[in-house]
């Protein structure tokens, strides 16, 4: 069994204890890294490789959510041809209509429970089975609408007593989506991700002794190490990585398994090392590449809690300096960004001001779609907060904008705190 399946497996294993205690509930959440829940995504996915005849029926949807008067009838539009597909194979199967509900509800959730209902009563071979809606929009256009769409199909599910249709939701454990729902039962999925390459690694490098496949299996080990905090251990690997590395000529690598030595420096508080193996990947790395600037804002990320403004902002500005010079323009953008909100103080506004407005700057000679993935959405609607008593450079900046992204190019920020 190959490492992938593996973890498949024991996600399977802990899916099912995980509706078996809580089989009441209309809804589960997966809760994780983004690793773990595409891991997740993908168990999903596998259960509709297998004949389930009786089984579990899962049902897959990543279309757009655009409402929450519309979501229902798409998901509903959608399942035709798997209702197609069962008509086929059975004969004098009844029609499969929409079923009018017989109370107001505030969306249309109720267009997509009850023919699933009306699925199960249709087909015998699925009476003993539960079905699992598995919704992971593409694109939300109103998350609030999507709650309240989510809580109206749990209240259908509770009201008629059904414990065999349920909804499926992931997200990232920290930075969630959905606010929190009562009806909901979240649950956490680990993977050891560290021992899942390790164990891939072992799996697909057959060929023993050569130089490139021990460079990364000294980088998995150092990994492994890290995530059980075994400091020295990761060290000694990341070493023998760098040396490799060196061998190799390959710089790249070197430069990754030096700055793996910083993440073991820092986390063993070992912070005058981890201060020298940045030194050291300065000398070393290849001058005016992309690499180089993600080192400068990597040691920017790690000064911010260690060190004085100053520095931060320098590893910042050095960062956005090179980005311009080779043309990562998006990566600019974001280290003024960052040098602007750390001046988010009433004494200095002006100079947050300056580097937002430089971030303007560079957005001109931007192409649209570098532009469209930067982070200038935000920057520019914090200008807007603050701009808010100069009402020409109020119009300027919202035309300028309106010009790059259209009417509603305003995102939601948290205003200035000197505001």
């Amino acid at each position: 069994m190959n490492p992938v399946d593996l973890e498949l497996v024991k996600l399977k294993r802990q899916w099912q204890n995980v509706v078996k205690a809580n089989d009441k509930k209309p809804m589960f959440i997966c809760l994780g890294e983004k690793h773990e829940t595409d891991l997740f995504d993908g168990f999903i996915k596998s259960r509709l490789s297998e004949d389930y005849d009786g089984e579990d029926i899962f049902l897959i949807h990543y279309q757009e959510f655009n409402g929450m008067d519309s979501f229902g009838q798409i998901l509903f539009d959608d399942w035709k041809e798997y209702y197609e597909l069962l008509e086929k194979s059975k004969e004098n199967v009844p029609q499969w209509n929409l079923t009018d509900a017989d109370e107001k509800f505030k969306t249309d959730a109720y267009k997509a429970f009850f023919p699933l209902l009306e699925l199960k009563k249709n087909f015998p071979n699925l009476k003993n089975s539960k079905i699992y809606l598995y919704i992971a929009p593409v694109r939300i256009s109103d998350i609030e609408e999507l709650s309240i769409w989510i809580k109206d199909w749990c209240k259908l599910c509770e009201k008629s007593g059904n414990q065999d249709v349920k909804l499926i939701w992931t997200e990232h454990h920290t930075y969630k989506t959905l606010p929190e729902n009562s009806s909901a039962h979240s649950f956490r999925v680990n993977v050891d991700i560290h021992q899942l390459m390790q164990n891939t690694a072992a799996h697909t490098n057959r060929k023993k002794n050569s130089v490139d496949t021990d460079f990364q299996q000294q980088i998995l080990t150092a990994s492994n190490h890290l995530s059980k905090g075994r400091y020295k251990e990761a060290e000694f690997a990341l070493r023998n990585a760098v040396k490799l590395a060196k061998e190799q000529k390959n710089k790249q690598g070197e430069i990754s398994a030096y700055f793996m030595l910083t993440q073991a420096f820092i986390a063993d508080r070992k912070k005058e090392r981890a201060e020298d193996t940045y030194r050291t990947i300065f000398e070393e790395v290849e001058p005016n590449s992309p690499l180089e600037i993600q080192m400068y804002m990597n040691y920017g990320s790690y000064l911010l809690g260690n060190s004085k403004k100053s520095k931060v902002e320098n590893a910042f500005e050095k960062a956005a300096e090179v980005a311009q010079e080779i043309g990562e323009y998006a990566m600019a953008i974001e280290c003024y960004r960052i040098i602007g909100t750390l001046n988010d103080t009433l004494l200095t506004k002006d100079k947050m001001i300056e580097y937002f407005e430089k971030c303007l700057d560079i957005a001109k000679i931007m192409e649209p779609s570098t532009r469209e993935s930067s982070s200038l959405k935000f920057v520019a609607s914090m200008l807007f907060i603050k701009y808010e008593g100069d009402k020409d450079k109020k119009t300027t900046l919202d035309s300028e904008m309106k010009n790059y992204f259209g009417e509603d190019w305003k995102v939601s920020v948290e205003k200035p705190k000197y505001s």
